[in-house]
């Protein structure tokens, strides 16, 4: 696949003209474990509905790039004292096994055979689980667990279907490092892009200059090319006080950010820093597989914490909760066409 993909997440209600305009033509989406009581067994109506909504996607002309079930999640509860915490909740069913056990190994390799025969035409690309190199989506798992994860489930829809394309995503921390050794070595030729998050500006600091280094970083490092699972940058949020700072809390315990690029984050600024991230992709067009942007519409709520007034999970959008372009709207659709020039 020669041209760079370019994708984001978005709910099923969303604009499709609007997306489409954009350039926008892959969507990522999530699935959960598809079995009720037994590998292999009776569906969820959860999975059924996020297959027809997969469905729905390519119809409407687009193509998916799955999301392989997670294990679990990290969320964001107040301890006794109210302050945040992360806290671990299981996604796995019993039928599964412990995740880090040869049996979980070997049902997740069954489990991923299972999606890729079972989307197969529906489905064109995976991301393997989601940033196990945090502990917010590895859990229990250490990196050594993790990578050998990876390549189970990447042998598993590879040998299921040969026409996908395959690979897996990190938040960038140093653990990931590990990771991309683990993986682009043992063996080589398995993963098909190398794959990285990240929210310079926001979630940690920099800005869109950071994308061209990183890039270069990880193409140099792994001999693939880069697909760029998430980026954005927040819309809203204020900036923690140096006594709000005192004992590192977390973003959700006074609904501010650590971090900010230029003026802060507003929407003027989101679209300056989608301008600006796009002029650096097309510096590094060569090395990049694609850019899924983090995400098309704004959210309700934190996804982490719940509270609606949370900038941690709610403000990332190209698009209003309603749909509505915001400033990085245009800013990508400016980019997008540039790039793919």
């Amino acid at each position: 696949m020669s041209t760079i993909q370019i994708g984001t997440s978005a709910y099923p209600n969303a604009n499709l003209r609007l997306l489409q305009e954009a350039g926008i033509a892959w969507i990522r989406q999530d699935f959960s474990f598809p079995f009720k009581n037994r590998l292999g067994g009776d569906l969820t109506p959860e999975y059924e509905q996020q297959r027809a909504s997969a469905a729905l996607w390519v119809d409407k002309g687009l193509r998916v790039l799955g999301v392989t079930p997670l294990i679990g999640i990290g969320l964001q509860k107040p301890d006794a004292a109210g302050r945040m915490q992360t806290t671990w909740h299981d996604h796995v069913p019993d039928y599964m096994g412990k995740p880090g056990t040869d049996e979980f190994l070997t049902n997740y390799f069954r489990l991923c055979s299972f999606l890729a025969e079972d989307l197969r035409g529906i489905v064109s690309g995976w991301q393997i689980l989601n940033e196990l190199d945090i502990f917010i989506f590895a859990g229990p798992l250490n990196p050594r667990q993790a990578g050998e994860l990876v390549l189970h489930s990447a042998r598993a829809l590879k040998y299921s279907d040969p026409s996908l394309v395959v690979g897996t995503n990190t938040a960038g921390s140093d653990k990931a490092y590990f990771l991309y050794g683990y993986l682009f070595t043992n063996p080589v030729g398995l993963m098909d892009y190398c794959g990285v998050d990240g929210y310079y500006g926001t979630w940690s600091p920099g800005g869109p200059g950071d994308w061209v280094p990183r890039i270069a970083e990880l193409y140099a490092l792994t001999g693939v090319q880069v697909l760029v699972n998430e980026w954005g940058y927040a819309s809203t949020g204020g900036l923690l006080s140096e006594e709000e700072r005192r004992g590192q809390p977390y973003v959700c315990q006074h609904k501010k950010w650590y971090h900010a690029w230029d003026a802060g984050h507003t929407p003027e600024v989101q679209g300056r820093f989608v301008e600006q991230v796009f002029e650096g992709f097309y510096q590094v067009r060569e090395k990049l597989f694609g850019a899924f942007f983090y995400r098309w519409e704004d959210q309700d709520a934190c996804w982490q914490c719940g509270a609606p007034d949370c900038p941690a999970e709610t403000a990332w959008g190209l698009v209003s909760a309603a749909n509505q372009p915001k400033p990085a709207y245009f800013a990508f659709q400016s980019g997008v066409k540039k790039l793919l020039l």
